[in-house]
């Protein structure tokens, strides 16, 4: 059973350089994309987790916002990803950023589309203001661990449990 977990970047100075494809665009969050958002999400979840409901707990329902934060990657009029530049939330601090809800439709995963995406939104943190960035993820996305990474995340281990559970993820990185 996966186990969640916590990343930290504790700067945004040195943001690898992934930029987006040709023929590949980011553009912002418009009215509809929410159905977009649960039909990536969907999937990677246990049925009941996604929602409509959970969208609009996650993300407020101030539009403006959320258009000034969540993004869509898009491939000739397909869209085929989403990420959100998100600010802190929950016990963290409102400036400090995270990125929130990555996702590619299954079938452009493995393409290395996730590199731009994840650049394109640390980026677009630091023009907002961010000087530092978390996330949480789980100890099964291993490809996604991985990626953070490779952008200077590092493991945010403050429990036992954190311990036991980035103990295991090292073990599938080897």
């Amino acid at each position: 059973m996966p186990i969640p977990i916590s990343m930290f970047l504790n700067n945004l100075d040195n943001i690898p350089d992934h930029p987006v494809p040709d023929s590949y665009a980011m553009r912002p969050y418009q009215d509809g994309d929410i159905e977009h958002w649960l039909e990536f999400h969907i999937p990677l979840f246990p049925a009941g987790h996604i929602s409509e409901e959970l969208f609009w707990r996650d993300f407020g329902r101030d539009t403006e916002r959320i258009q000034q934060r969540q993004f869509y990657m898009v491939h000739d009029d397909t869209v085929m990803g989403s990420i959100s530049a998100w600010d802190g939330t929950g016990n963290r601090t409102p400036d400090l950023g995270r990125i929130h809800w990555v996702v590619l439709r299954e079938d452009y995963r493995g393409r290395g589309l996730a590199k731009p995406l994840l650049s394109f939104a640390l980026n677009k943190l630091k023009v907002l203001g961010h000087k530092q960035v978390y996330l949480t993820t789980d100890t099964d996305l291993i490809p996604a661990i991985n990626l953070y990474l490779q952008f200077g995340f590092k493991a945010e281990i403050k429990t036992d449990q954190d311990e036991r559970a980035w103990k295991m993820v090292f073990d599938k990185l080897k």
